[in-house]
């Protein structure tokens, strides 16, 4: 859950700002750090690998099989992918209330899956009843500075803020009546996933969070609350959170969005989507922020230039993950439809506000209503592959996979 910052008297896109404020917190961040208790401490590099390759095998096994007790005889219809882009959760917030009133009603998603502010509006968003909307609207207009971090919280090796606001703020929401409906979903045949990124592991983590709630337990709330804090906590700005003896953090690291091919259905679920050819399937991919930087002239400073150059780089990841996850949909068999909504740079202009760092209640009402409005809107989903630089057109793209 990136935080947005304010340079010489820029402010910075905010789904970009997670590798700016890397750099800027690392200058400031320091003291001691406590032993790792990572199964990869003192192995070699031979073992190092062979044991995140059996991890990896292993998370992949329970990620099939999780898959497969759902869309193995029957297809999902609706996919819902969520980005990262904290504050900016605001926008895709308000399109998530806005289509409920859009010609055809929103959607039950089949399965949804979520990065950074993402992965927090996630449960809310597969759940999808008025309550949950209104959930939303309260966390991404009404959060500030003071209710997600600290700043420099005594005693913290780890990081430069502290997340403790944060942890209460998601255990507010997160309850176990949510727990509850969330497992009651899954049994229905529907799928929620989370993505954190493994630091000792150098892996991304797909956690199946329905799973995990119908699952039950003891310290099953507390688990799925935990795997949430990871899932926003940009590393050197946040703790990370420890699972099972590794650092987790922010997936926003590795993929800005996400879906695999296997969440589209599985075996003779193939077979049962191909009937429907007249209404194919479709993927549904909202950008919290912007898809593009705003063309600006940069001073030739090297900060200036710096900053600049590493929210192009991430801006490209971004980019590219939409693209991979339009991919995926199109050329799946049978092909699934791919939409996707982004801020526009007139809704940049807009919500411009003067905050140096962090959550600006105002600058998100502006953000939730954008959304909202778009979210009411009939036609309003770009459709097919997003452009590349150079690409002249797009529009004809999903039919070349069909």
């Amino acid at each position: 859950m990136p935080l947005a910052p304010r340079y010489d008297g820029i402010n910075m896109p905010t789904q970009h700002s997670i590798a700016v404020l890397f750099v800027i917190a690392i200058c400031f961040a320091g003291g001691c750090t406590a032993p790792s208790q990572s199964a990869f401490r003192g192995l070699s590099p031979s073992d190092a690998r062979a044991l995140a390759r059996r991890m990896a095998e292993s998370r992949q096994r329970e990620l099939d099989e999780d898959l497969r007790s759902a869309f193995a005889l029957r297809p999902p219809r609706n996919v819902l992918v969520l980005s990262g882009g904290d504050e900016d959760g605001a926008f895709g917030a308000g399109i998530l209330h806005g289509w409920r009133k859009a010609p055809g009603g929103r959607p039950t998603f089949d399965v949804v899956t979520g990065v950074s502010t993402g992965a927090l509006m996630a449960t809310f968003a597969f759940l999808g009843e008025p309550r949950d909307d209104d959930a939303l609207r309260d966390v991404y207009t009404h959060t500030s500075n003071a209710d997600v971090f600290r700043i420099f919280a005594p005693g913290s090796f780890d990081a430069v803020l502290d997340t403790e606001p944060l942890k209460r703020l998601i255990a507010r929401y997160v309850t176990a009546d949510v727990i509850n409906r969330v497992a009651a979903a899954h049994r229905k045949g529907r799928r929620l996933y989370v993505a954190t990124f493994d630091l000792d592991a150098d892996q991304l983590v797909v956690w199946p969070l329905s799973r995990l709630a119908a699952q039950g337990g003891e310290n099953c709330l507390q688990q799925y609350r935990q795997i949430l804090l990871a899932a926003a906590s940009v590393p050197v700005l946040f703790p990370p959170v420890t699972i099972d003896g590794d650092l987790h953090v922010d997936a926003g690291l590795r993929e800005i969005l996400f879906v695999r091919s296997a969440m589209l259905g599985i075996g003779k679920a193939f077979d049962a989507n191909a009937a429907h050819h007249d209404q194919p399937p479709t993927v549904y991919a909202i950008v919290n922020g912007p898809l593009r930087e705003t063309p600006q002239a940069v001073p030739d400073g090297v900060m200036d230039i710096g900053l600049r150059s590493l929210n192009l780089f991430i801006e490209s990841q971004q980019i590219f993950n939409l693209r991979e996850a339009a991919h995926v949909a199109l050329s799946h068999k049978p092909p699934f439809g791919f939409k996707y909504l982004a801020e526009s740079d007139a809704l940049q202009q807009e919500s411009d506000s003067a905050v140096a760092i962090g959550f600006d209640p105002a600058r998100m009402k502006i953000l939730y209503d954008a959304g909202l409005r778009l979210g009411e809107k009939a036609g309003a989903w770009n459709e097919g592959l997003p452009a590349l630089d150079g690409d002249p057109s797009v529009a004809g793209a999903a039919s070349n996979f069909r």
